[in-house]
């Protein structure tokens, strides 16, 4: 089994990033195999629906992280996505 941590915060190893460390360790003492994966900074385009990816098997957009994201994902069999709260 594997399980892709996906760390949306913009700092790479801020709280989010170690939240998810936290859960990665835990889930590799039950032989988990795990991969924490960073969004980064850049914004993800929005999908506008030009139906490229059906075409292509990955978004047209390539200026993100999305399509390294989906590769990752396919292989994964599930996911924790990890999110900052600045505002609560």
């Amino acid at each position: 089994m594997k399980v892709l941590l996906v760390n949306g915060s913009p700092n790479k190893n801020g709280c989010t990033y170690t939240a998810l460390t936290e859960i990665e360790k835990t889930l590799k003492t039950h032989d988990i195999e795990t991969e924490i994966f960073w969004i980064k900074t850049k914004p993800i385009t929005g999908c506008i629906a030009c139906m490229k990816c059906g075409e292509k098997g990955e978004c047209t957009f390539d200026n993100d992280v999305v399509n390294e994201f989906v590769k990752k994902a396919y292989d994964a069999d599930a996911f924790v996505f990890g999110s900052p709260v600045y505002y609560a």
